[in-house]
């Protein structure tokens, strides 16, 4: 417990040590699932031209992506970057083995060419998924929107009169036309970069990469996931897992943006 007592505008700063806790809790286990590569979604700066993400053929920064990936306790592991190797899976309805060891979770690390919605099939058992897009905002407030009007200058009273052809004055001005709305999206951030390539090889920068983590309850004695049917849908890496110990927050930490919000 801490007391203490402030006087009239009166700040005060306190530093707090945590003391070591005496019990350990262990992580949770997890596998990585062995996936059938089939595109490559990012390039080095030696070898722009190895992976397109979408279809400008725009690309992950190579240089920027770990072989492995730690996400809330779960381990994701990626495939070689920058080598014009495939790194990524296109999702085209592919059936996937999962690990023989019973587990209850799986975890998918993934992006898409664009918001893209799709259908992921574990064991017996179907659940529709946004994977969201790699590139652009993840949120954004109000956001006022201006139009450029211009317009000719009236002539001064008692001005004389311009010559036929003449360019008459213009001004211009900012008009406001209107707002687009704040949003936020909801996926986990699992991974982000600050720039990514463009298929001419140039670093094109606070153009953000960003891949997502998605959950799935995984049902008793299922043995594969299956893939949604939309090769926008690109998936970098799965892991499952025996997490039993999952929290989450009674109320969102972060604005929703939803009517009444506000």
């Amino acid at each position: 417990m801490l007391v203490t007592e402030f006087g009239a505008y009166q700040p005060r700063t306190f530093a707090l040590k945590v003391a070591r806790s005496r019990v350990k809790v262990a992580g949770p286990y997890s596998q990585a699932v062995s996936l059938p590569y089939n595109v490559s979604v990012a390039s080095s700066d030696k070898q722009q031209s190895c992976g397109a993400f979408d279809a400008a053929g725009d690309s992950l920064p190579a240089e920027m992506l770990p072989a492995d990936l730690s996400y809330s306790g779960i381990q994701f592991k990626l495939a070689p970057s920058g080598q014009c190797a495939p790194n990524a899976v296109a999702a085209r309805g592919q059936e996937i083995a999962l690990p023989a060891r019973p587990l209850n979770r799986i975890y998918i690390l993934a992006a898409a060419d664009g918001d893209q919605n799709g259908t992921f099939r574990v064991g017996d058992r179907t659940i529709d998924l946004r994977i969201d897009d790699w590139g652009g905002f993840i949120g954004q407030w109000d956001t006022r929107i201006w139009q450029q009007r211009s317009e000719a200058v009236p002539a001064r009273p008692g001005a004389p009169v311009q010559p036929p052809g003449m360019t008459p004055r213009m001004r211009t001005s900012m008009v406001y036309s209107g707002l687009s709305p704040a949003f936020i999206k909801r996926a986990p951030v699992a991974w982000f970069a600050s720039h990514h390539h463009t298929v001419e090889g140039v670093n094109v920068p606070y153009r953000y990469s960003y891949l997502f983590a998605y959950s799935i309850d995984v049902p008793a004695n299922a043995k594969t996931i299956t893939l949604p049917n939309n090769d926008k849908i690109r998936i970098l890496a799965i892991t499952a897992s025996d997490d039993d110990q999952r929290f989450s927050s009674a109320e969102p930490l972060y604005d929703m943006f939803e009517r009444g919000d506000r």
